[in-house]
């Protein structure tokens, strides 16, 4: 038995060129980076996270509706954010019934469990910090393994930097090994593959759409794989299995064995004496005692062609075709922060903090009466 099967995946993108168009939705593959326009949405989306139990995609449009995307492209609206601090939301990311959306300088945790009474509630809200190092994460990915956010935060001074966020306390922190990444507004997309890299777009990086493979292995390797026009909003999420193993049989070749030929012998025929036609009757005389008959040989019979049996021509063994699958990715607002004054700073930190103790009331109401 011989299984072909390739470490690569598809990812599903949406990305808006405008400052208020739809998203166009686009499948992406992986590790190659090659990008394929699937349709324009509806909607303009951002925050985009994929659920493997569901099968499905939500995203969160400027108004704050949550829209869920299949796998077709087809979408629809199942609700709205359940607080304002999630109306401009940018980076989402998917873990079971729980979906990770990160708000202005915040972290929250909506339930996106259809069966639940609390579908769409607001489970939990943290603050980002420190805000004074990284100033936001515009996308980012969930990684069971150690359940932190992996994505790529704009610095307020130096380069972007790949950084994990813990969803439960807000902590945003660079790896052990820091991986530097080139310069760009922000990296509106980001999805983990399963090869275990995070792969990046920059949106607009010298007027591109830039993706990159970076390797989480220790070894910082930070690889160019595309370029696309330079987008305003970009978002990632979904990588699936591009070709699931597929069994090949083994060549066999067939033998035919030779036809079988049966050969009849057929007895030699009877002589009978003429007949006469006088009155007296002819008899021959008897055989010499001394004279030997000759044998006459009997006449073979005629021999049929032997059949020829033609051996049907072994086919190809029929390899399932190729999944189609569907692209799905938020839009990313791209946030100018570079030179923001610090008192301009304060005043949003504060403004942040408000929203996400208000935020944390409507959790602990929600808390209460469940």
């Amino acid at each position: 038995m011989i299984l072909v099967a390739a470490l690569a995946c598809v990812a599903l993108q949406v990305e808006a060129v405008s400052a208020d168009g739809p998203s166009t939705l686009s499948s992406v593959e992986l590790p190659s980076g090659v990008a394929t326009t699937m349709t324009v949405l509806d909607q303009r989306l951002n925050a985009f996270g994929y659920s493997a139990a569901q099968g499905v995609y939500y995203g969160i449009s400027p108004t704050g509706e949550v829209v869920v995307v299949d796998r077709q492209g087809g979408s629809s609206v199942v609700g709205h954010v359940p607080h304002s601090g999630l109306v401009q939301a940018v980076a989402g990311a998917i873990h079971g019934d729980y979906f990770y959306v990160r708000a202005a300088g915040a972290v929250y945790v909506m339930n996106i469990n259809p069966a639940s009474a609390d579908f769409l509630g607001l489970v939990q809200a943290k603050m980002l910090w420190p805000l004074d190092v990284f100033v936001s994460v515009d996308d980012f990915d969930y990684n069971p393994a150690d359940g932190l956010l992996y994505g790529v935060a704009t610095k307020l001074l130096g380069h972007p930097e790949v950084v994990t966020v813990d969803p439960n306390t807000g902590h945003v922190h660079p790896l052990a090994t820091p991986i530097p990444m080139p310069d760009g507004p922000g990296y509106g997309a980001a999805v983990l593959g399963p090869d275990g890299a995070l792969y990046a777009t920059n949106n607009d990086e010298g007027g591109q759409s830039t993706l990159y493979r970076v390797a989480l292995d220790g070894s910082g390797s930070v690889t160019r794989l595309s370029a696309r026009p330079a987008a305003r909003t970009i978002d990632m999420a979904g990588c699936y299995a591009a070709l699931p193993p597929t069994y090949v049989p083994p060549t066999t070749t067939t033998t035919t064995p030779p036809p079988v030929v049966t050969t009849t012998t057929t007895p030699p025929p009877v002589e009978t004496p003429p007949m006469t036609t006088t009155s007296e009757a002819v008899v021959p005389p008897p055989p010499s005692p001394t004279t030997t008959s000759p044998s006459v040989a009997p006449a073979a019979a005629p021999v049929p062609p032997p059949l020829v049996t033609t051996a049907p021509t072994p086919t190809a063994p029929r390899v399932a075709p190729k999944p189609t699958y569907e692209v799905d990715r938020p839009v990313e607002e791209v946030v100018a922060v570079a030179d923001r004054r610090t008192e301009t700073k304060r005043r949003w930190s504060l403004a942040v903090l408000l929203l996400v103790v208000g935020a944390g009331a409507v959790a602990a109401q929600r808390a209460r009466r469940a």
